[in-house]
């Protein structure tokens, strides 16, 4: 109740209050009495000197005896005594109030504007972490020409589809902790499973970062980045896509982009899509016309050539697990409806193989996972158990039938689809390379899209970290006959990271000089992918805010100032 009710009116003789301003009526009785000090409504009464009740209030009988003393005692309360408590207090909330959004709505660092030919360029340690800005951007298909020369990587594939099924948990598909998916689940995929079995195509669990819910999920696919907990609440009021992307990427080298399904494509990337039908993901009601709206579109845009990007969001299996949780008896066969539309894509795209029609990669991804209720937004396993399944042509089949096991982050979707598609790694991207996905390409072109993305990092830790100018500690590592020399990589998270990278840097130089001789090429090898790998982890653990201390553990030697017990070791699994 507010403070307000027990002041007299204006109206009321020998009083030491009155109304606040017109047009101001504060709740809190702190904000009220501070405002009247500062208006001057308040005429400070004597010690001695008692507040009256108003006549009506007391008539009324809202004011008792505890009441009235308490009026009394706050009476004879000196003005500055009672200034310097109202300051204190609206400080406390102010402080209590920023503390809670910082930590809850926290502000990153990010690099502005999008990656351009100069994300192939070698970052520089006295950069002081502003990256070189884009050159002026030349005509589609000569910018897709130039990025194809200076990547070094011929693109593996002419077009892409992406089947995003909302909501569909990674254990459904893949199973759980080397167990496979449940007997009926397992019946209702019977095409998808046999791609899996024979090695057309690789599953990961994909662990996707609160909150999760759709909209900042998609951007963490298409960007690499992850968002805050402010976008719970613009998953409901979704705003166009102002941070680098894949599709703006797609978009700049002349791509041509179609969209059937959720509508939340449309709002957060507007005006980028040749066709498109959107429906809404609010009517949870619906599970058939959802999908429906959704796969009849399919037939007509797989027999059409003048698209490069395809994305199809079904919605369906998320509503039937609003509905009756993820033991439904409707999500059997859901899922088999799902099997239907993959098997109707992956014959097509076999069938344009055959014709001469370029090389289609499929990609069935889900944003987040779902608890036994059916309900998602938080971090527990069931929630952030996405799916990530790459479903390529025969002539790149993959061999890795025991990664369908393996655990990747959602945000490592995005550069690998660049690095594959040819186009440069999205400027806030925190994701890794899946490395099975580009095991077609040879040792060279592995090695230079693990540089790629390691400078994409370097720069953007260079950006949140104003000290990382790998100038304040030794940068002398250097190719000898005998072989690179590599410095040991401990102290501040600057000079970890720096180390890391530098360390990477110079086994790869070698390679590239053929000091690494023929005898031993192997473990040389595995010695740079090891390097990248320990730099792009630690990188990426920190860049998440999963990691918030120094003492990370990636095979080096951890600096004596380093805590004990705070350890943090590389996911191994990922690569």
């Amino acid at each position: 109740m507010s403070l307000d009710l027990f002041l007299p009116r204006p109206s009321t003789p020998a009083t030491g209050f009155s109304s606040p301003a017109p047009g101001f009526s504060p709740s809190l009785p702190v904000f009220s009495l501070l405002w009247q000090l500062i208006s001057g409504a308040v005429n400070c009464p004597r010690a001695s000197s008692k507040v009256p009740i108003s006549p009506s209030i007391s008539t009324l009988g809202i004011v008792d005896t505890t009441t009235d003393n308490t009026l009394n005692e706050m009476a004879s309360i000196s003005c500055t005594k009672l200034t310097l408590f109202s300051i204190a207090a609206i400080t406390i909330q102010f402080i209590g109030l920023s503390i809670f959004v910082f930590g809850f709505f926290p502000v990153k660092p990010l690099l502005s504007g999008h990656s351009g030919s100069e994300s192939f360029r070698q970052p520089t340690c006295d950069n002081n972490g502003v990256a070189n800005q884009s050159d002026a951007s030349p005509p589609p298909d000569r910018l897709r020409f130039l990025y194809q020369e200076v990547s070094e990587i011929p693109p593996l594939y002419d077009r892409l589809v992406l089947m995003v099924i909302d909501g569909l948990p990674a254990e459904f598909v893949l199973g759980k902790k080397g167990r496979p998916p449940s007997k009926a689940f397992m019946e209702a995929m019977p095409y998808t499973q046999s791609l899996l079995a024979n090695g057309m195509a690789v599953g990961y669990h994909a662990i996707a970062a609160a909150p999760t819910v759709t909209m900042p999920r998609l951007k963490a696919m298409v960007s690499g980045a992850i968002g805050g907990f402010l976008d719970v609440a613009f998953n409901f009021n979704t705003q166009a896509c102002l941070d680098d992307n894949l599709l703006a990427q797609f978009f700049k080298i002349g791509w041509k982009m179609v969209m059937h399904g959720d509508d939340t494509w449309l709002k957060l990337f507007p005006g980028l899509f040749e066709r498109h039908d959107g429906v809404s993901s609010f009517f949870v009601k619906d599970i058939v016309e959802v999908d429906q709206n959704v796969s009849r579109h399919l037939g007509d845009e797989l027999s059409r050539d003048d698209w490069n990007f395809l994305i199809l969001h079904y919605l369906g299996l998320d509503h039937v697990g609003h509905i009756g949780g993820r033991n439904s008896v409707l999500m059997a066969s859901k899922l088999s409806e799902m099997d239907e539309v993959v098997k109707m894509i992956h014959i097509n795209t076999l069938r344009n193989l055959e014709n001469d029609q370029g090389k289609t990669l499929l990609v069935v991804v889900s944003d987040h996972g779902m608890t036994e209720n059916g309900n998602h937004g938080g971090s527990s396993y069931e929630e952030t158990d996405s799916i990530a399944l790459y479903i390529g042509p025969k002539t790149h089949a993959f061999d890795h039938s025991s990664s369908n096991h393996d655990t990747i982050f959602q945000v490592d979707i995005a550069p690998t689809l660049a690095l594959l598609f040819g186009v440069p790694i999205p400027k806030n991207n925190i994701g890794v390379l899946i490395s099975q996905m580009v095991d077609s390409l040879t040792d060279d072109q592995k090695l230079r899209a693990l540089q790629l993305n390691s400078w994409q990092l370097f720069k953007l830790l260079q950006a949140q970290l104003p000290g990382l100018y790998c100038r304040n500690f030794p940068c002398d590592a250097f190719v000898t006959n005998s072989g690179p020399t590599i410095s040991e990589c401990k102290g501040s998270k600057e000079k970890l990271f720096c180390c890391l990278y530098l360390n990477a840097a110079t086994l790869h130089d070698a390679w590239k000089a053929k000091v690494v001789t023929r005898s031993n090429s192997t473990e040389g090898y595995n010695s740079i992918i090891a390097a990248y790998h320990e730099f792009l982890s630690s990188a990426n653990e920190w860049l998440s805010h999963k990691a918030t201390d120094v003492c990370v553990i990636f095979k080096v030697k951890i600096s004596k100032t380093c805590k004990p017990g705070i350890l943090f070791e590389s996911i191994n699994s990922r690569y």
